[in-house]
């Protein structure tokens, strides 16, 4: 089967990128993107195919990932329903826009919403998909569509309702992860460690907390309490964040962004 990418972003890229370490064949990967530039680029560092239209891209693919922004994919759906017969799968990684807007726009009904995350970029993202209606699918093309996402990372299937808190946590969550590490860091700073030192403290210790949390299949309590000794620099540290608010300002970050998605679902 032919795999069209509508759009050649950051996400398309970091998709097919999965796709060609996993296996799938460079010249079953098609891409079309208004920007010429970008699908030259693909070419040339992946040797997929690239197409002049998108009316060309849509006829060839078996399967469509609309990997465009969500403010200008309700528009690129007027242009395109035409062209999407009702046997083509489509895929869109649009943040906000539900199955049924994008359903009123196609013939097809093997519609599938996914909101992915940016470690995808590296295969360590996780994947959130949905579908309305999963008699649709034959099981082969469920086994497809799971094996693009597992290309590049973890995949769950969800209830589409649950999108928005799944936006506010794993999509929104790598910046939230980010702003940690550099406060971390440059409190390494603070009390006097060099910045390529506190980097890698912070680093590994990072990584090496979230594999405790992972591979023992603890409760994070838990192993925070066998770190925390009584009257210790830990519950000193623990009590000072909380002073701070630590806890509940990640809690009120997570519902502000989920709030936020939800405007955005409103708005498109």
């Amino acid at each position: 089967m032919k795999i069209g990418f509508l759009g050649a972003g950051n996400m398309a890229e970091a998709i097919i990128t999965g796709m060609i370490k996993a296996g799938y064949n460079r010249e079953s990967i098609l891409t079309y993107d208004t920007d010429q530039h970008k699908s030259e680029n693909m070419k040339m560092k992946y040797g997929i195919t690239i197409k002049s239209t998108s009316a060309e891209l849509l006829k060839e693919s078996d399967v469509i990932i609309l990997a465009v922004k969500p403010q200008v994919l309700l528009k690129i759906l007027q242009d395109i329903s035409g062209n999407i017969s009702k046997d083509k799968i489509v895929i869109s990684i649009a943040a906000g826009i539900e199955i049924k807007k994008i359903k009123k726009q196609l013939a097809t009904d093997k519609i599938i919403r996914v909101m992915p995350n940016t470690p995808a970029l590296i295969e360590k993202g996780i994947s959130a998909l949905s579908i309305d209606d999963s008699s649709v699918l034959t099981n082969k093309e469920k086994e497809l569509i799971e094996s693009i996402f597992a290309a590049v990372g973890e995949y769950l299937w969800l209830e589409e309702n649950q999108f928005n808190a799944v936006t506010a946590i794993s999509g929104s969550g790598p910046a939230y992860v980010y702003r940690f590490i550099e406060a971390f860091i440059d409190s390494g700073v603070l009390i006097g460690l060099p910045r390529e030192l506190a980097y890698k403290l912070v680093l590994e210790t990072i990584i090496g907390s979230v594999y405790m949390v992972k591979e023992n299949n603890e409760a994070p309590k838990s192993l925070e309490a066998k770190v925390t000794s009584p009257g210790g620099t830990t519950i000193y540290g623990l009590t000072a964040m909380e002073k701070s608010n630590f806890s509940n300002a990640i809690k009120d970050g997570v519902k502000a962004a989920y709030q936020r998605a939800e405007e955005l679902g409103n708005k498109y």
